[in-house]
Parts: structure tokens; C-alpha cells; sequence
């Protein structure tokens, strides 16, 4: 039997000293390559303080997402109307029209801002606390979600501003970006899990068809979290940099505030296009417990699993923000718009719950886009003394945008909330197809 000359049955010790090496190499490059992009993704928790931060802010989110399904889930069950929907909403946003800019001027003037945050969140707490308390004892009215969406309206706007001031005052303005991602990346991880978690919960015990009393352990599980979110906020330890004290009353800080937007062209126009993607692309949001149960017939569980995998879309788009460069931003952000229009037009058009269940999960991914890059952007931009004031007009947008959606709600009861949402898609498709036209807004970095 022949050998076949193409093949050397011997191993040559030369040959076998030049390959090994090269692959072994090559291996390490690789895997010096996939940690250095693990590294970069999650770079800001190599920061202590950060961390606790990110703990306190994910507990807060876990509460804050349980309550996006408890309150819509008990409105629509109380009432059966989208226009109550639509006040609820707008209760909170039109209390925040005054606290909003009044929580900016506390953050640019406080040395701690963390104890702002703290009074907020047992505020919170104790709202829960008080909302369990109602269910309990078989009292509760659509005047006391109205009166708790107020309350936590005011203390959610006044918290805000300081809160985003506070993570560049961690973690500075290089990891900025990807602070910001994490922190909307725990946000949407706290989407995924729990208002499916809070709607198995009630459906287990037996809600649904106007039996509501099992919403009362959501709360407690609420007021819960609450309380842990400011416990775990003492661990943070930052010391804010020097800065001027305030020149005058607070109206006249105020009022600085407004003036630095007005002549800060860049800081403008983010706040002003910010303002018209929120209000295109959070309409479905806000119809989405009437949307669940009359036209995909899904009963609480079901309504909590809807919003809960938004949340995993948007936590697969806030990491991948997290894994950005600190390049090209503007482009990824208006490219996020564009899938989340797109999205929007065909969950409108779906009355199947599964393919709903997948349409917006990719509305997740481009809404994570959407919110981390606006925020990371008017931060990256905005001048350290107006910093708090700034982010408190970002916040008095949302504010306004919650009282401004109220016509929606009104129009889903006479329409239908297929067309609307569906309309509201298509607007956000146009905005984007024309700042996409804009280079002072396309090439932003």
C-alpha cells in the first residue's frame, strides 16, 4: 500500500514550532478582544458608587414598572374608558409642569443630591402603602388613582433632575454614555420581569372581570422596593464639585435656565425634536390596557407580559447603546425612531397577541435607543452650571407631553386604538425622515 505523496505521515518539529504559537495567539487575541468589549459595555460599574447607584435606581424602576401595569390595569378595569386612561396621565404630567423646573433649581443647588432622591422615593413608598391600604378595605375609586398619579407626578419630576445631574457628577463626562445606557438597561431589565410578575400575580389570585382586591399585594410589593431604593441610595458616597451658589431667588434661576435654551441653539433644538419623538411614540403606552383586552382580548396576565417584553427589546438596544462609541450618535438615535415608527404602524395593525408580542419587543429596541441617546446627548452638550436646569426642561417636556396625550385618549374612544396609534407610527416615520435631512441635527456626535 502506497502513502499518498501529498500527505507527510512524519510531523515536522520546524512546521509544528511556527503553527502552534500563531494559533495559540490568535486565540488570546480573540479572547482579549471579546472581554475588552464585555469591559466596555459595563465600564461604569467598575465604579463603586456607581454601583450602589445602580442597584438604588433598579429597584426604584422595578416599582415604577409595576406600577405602569397595576394603575392602567385598575383604571380600565374600574371604568372601561380610554379617556380615563387619558386622565391619569394627565394629572401626573400637569402637576409636573411646576415641579419639574422646580426640582432643576434644586439639583443645580444642593451639594447632596441624593437626599432629594431619597425623600422621593419614601414618598413613593408610602403612596403605595396607602393605595394597598384602599384596596384593602374595598374602597377604591378611579378619585384615588387620579389623587396617587398626582402625588407621584410631583415627586417624580422633583426627584428626575437631580437624578440624571447626579450620574454625570459618578461617573463624569467620558463614561457618561454608557452610564446612562446601564441605567436604562436596568430600567428595561426591571420592564422584562415585572409587570409580567405583577400581572401573573393578580391573575393567580384571581383578578380580572372586576375583581381587583389582589392588586393589593402588587402595591405592598411596591412600597417594598420603594423604601429599599433609598436604603441602598446611602451607600453612594460623591462629593459634587464646586460651583458658584445661586445669584438670585428662584424664579430668577429659573428663568436663567430658560434663557441659556433659548440662546444654546444645539440644547434647543435636542429639547424641541425630543419632545415631538416622545409625544409620536409613547401613545401606545398609554392605550395599551385598553388595546389589551378589547382588541387582543388578553386579560391582566397577558397585559402584564405585553409590557413586559417591550422591556426585553429595550434592554437588548440599551445595551448595545452601552457598547457604543461615543460616535455617530445622533444617526443611531434617529435610525432607532425610524424602527420604532415602523413598529408602531404594524402593532397597530395586529389583532394577533402573539405577533403583538413580537412587534413590540422591536418597539423596545428602538425606543431604548430613543431615550438613552436624547438624554446622553443634551447632557453631553449642556454647559456644568445649568446642568440640573436643563435636565428639569427635559422633564417638564415629559410633563407636558403627559397632559398634551390626554386628546389621544379621547380621539382612541371615538376611532378606535388602532388608528391611533397607528397614526401616531406614522407621524414619528415623517419627523425622522426629515431631521434625517437635517445635517446640524444628523451629525451630531
Amino acid at each position: 500500500m502506497k502513502l499518498n505523496p501529498t500527505i507527510n505521515p512524519t510531523i515536522n518539529p520546524t512546521n509544528a514550532e511556527n503553527t502552534s504559537p500563531v494559533v495559540s495567539e490568535d486565540k488570546a487575541n480573540v479572547s482579549s478582544t471579546q472581554q475588552g468589549r464585555f469591559r466596555q459595555t459595563f465600564r461604569a460599574l467598575e465604579d463603586r458608587n456607581f454601583r450602589w447607584f445602580f442597584v438604588s435606581l433598579f429597584s426604584n424602576f422595578s416599582s415604577v414598572n409595576m406600577q405602569m401595569f397595576v394603575r392602567g390595569w385598575l383604571v380600565f378595569e374600574i371604568t372601561g374608558s380610554y379617556e380615563k386612561l387619558g386622565w391619569v396621565t394627565a394629572a401626573g404630567g400637569l402637576v409636573g409642569l411646576i415641579a419639574a423646573p422646580l426640582g432643576g433649581v434644586v439639583a443645580d443647588r444642593v451639594r447632596q443630591k441624593k437626599t432629594i432622591i431619597q425623600i422621593c422615593q419614601v414618598l413613593n413608598g408610602l403612596i403605595a402603602l396607602s393605595m394597598a391600604a384602599i384596596i384593602h378595605a374595598g374602597g377604591l375609586q378611579f378619585m384615588h388613582l387620579l389623587v396617587a398619579s398626582i402625588v407621584q407626578g410631583l415627586a417624580m419630576n422633583v426627584m428626575m433632575p437631580s437624578r440624571q445631574a447626579m450620574t454625570k457628577d459618578i461617573v463624569g463626562l467620558e463614561k457618561l454614555t454608557n452610564a446612562i445606557a446601564l441605567s436604562t438597561s436596568g430600567m428595561n431589565t426591571a420592564r422584562l420581569m415585572l409587570p409580567g410578575l405583577a400581572g401573573g400575580m393578580v391573575a393567580a389570585l384571581g383578578g380580572g372581570n372586576g375583581l381587583i382586591d389582589p392588586a393589593k399585594w402588587v402595591y405592598l410589593l411596591m412600597a417594598g422596593l420603594f423604601l429599599l431604593a433609598a436604603l441602598m441610595m446611602m451607600k453612594v458616597r460623591v462629593t459634587d464639585a464646586e460651583r458658584p451658589g445661586p445669584q438670585g431667588s428662584v424664579a430668577t434661576e429659573l428663568a436663567s435656565g430658560f434663557a441659556y435654551v433659548l440662546r444654546t441653539p444645539v440644547i434647543l433644538m435636542l429639547l424641541a425634536c425630543n419632545f415631538l419623538m416622545v409625544f409620536f411614540s409613547l401613545t401606545y403606552f398609554m392605550l395599551l390596557p385598553g388595546f389589551a383586552k378589547q382588541v387582543l382580548d388578553a386579560g391582566p396576565d397577558r397585559l402584564g407580559y405585553l409590557i413586559s417584553v417591550s422591556g426585553l427589546g429595550s434592554l437588548l438596544g440599551s445595551l448595545w447603546v452601552a457598547s457604543m462609541a461615543n460616535r455617530r450618535r445622533a444617526r443611531v438615535l434617529l435610525a432607532g425612531g425610524l424602527l420604532l415608527g415602523l413598529a408602531l404602524m404594524l402593532f397597530a395593525m395586529s389583532t394577533n397577541y402573539w405577533l403583538s408580542m413580537l412587534l413590540l419587543t422591536v418597539v423596545g429596541v428602538g425606543q431604548a435607543a430613543r431615550m438613552s441617546l436624547s438624554n446622553v446627548l443634551i447632557q453631553s452638550y449642556v454647559d456644568d452650571e445649568f446642568r440640573g436646569r436643563v435636565m428639569s426642561i427635559y422633564m417638564l417636556e415629559m410633563a407636558f407631553l403627559s397632559v398634551s396625550i390626554y386628546p389621544i385618549s379621547v380621539l382612541a374612544d371615538r376611532v378606535g386604538p388602532e388608528w391611533t396609534v397607528g397614526m401616531s407610527g406614522f407621524l414619528l416615520v415623517i419627523l425622522v425622515g426629515i431631521l434625517f435631512t437635517v445635517p446640524a441635527y444628523r451629525d451630531l456626535d
